[in-house]
């Protein structure tokens, strides 16, 4: 393995680490992009398509995450104090 396999992989251990202990959900994303970014550097990609990979992945799971955490959370629909008013289409 290349000397950036094993970067990358820290750089996912680590960025894992610092969500787990902040308990942090929005840094994950980015240890998953890393883990990405490791594999591709595994393949013998090259340093340009690991950062691509890297961000692609990232945004990726990012939006995906927090899409769905928002949908549910803001939904028009629900009980308490938030949705008292709304009308519902």
């Amino acid at each position: 393995m290349r000397v950036w396999f094993w970067a990358w992989v820290i750089v996912a251990v680590g960025i894992a680490a610092a969500s787990a202990a902040a308990r942090d959900r929005a840094s994950a994303p980015f240890a998953v992009g890393a883990i990405g970014a490791a594999a591709l550097e595994a393949l013998g990609g090259t340093p340009a398509a690991e950062w691509l990979v890297f961000a692609g992945v990232s945004s990726a799971v990012f939006v995906a995450l927090n899409r769905r955490r928002h949908r549910r959370r803001h939904g028009w629909t629900g009980s308490g104090r938030h949705s008292v008013g709304r009308a519902q289409d």
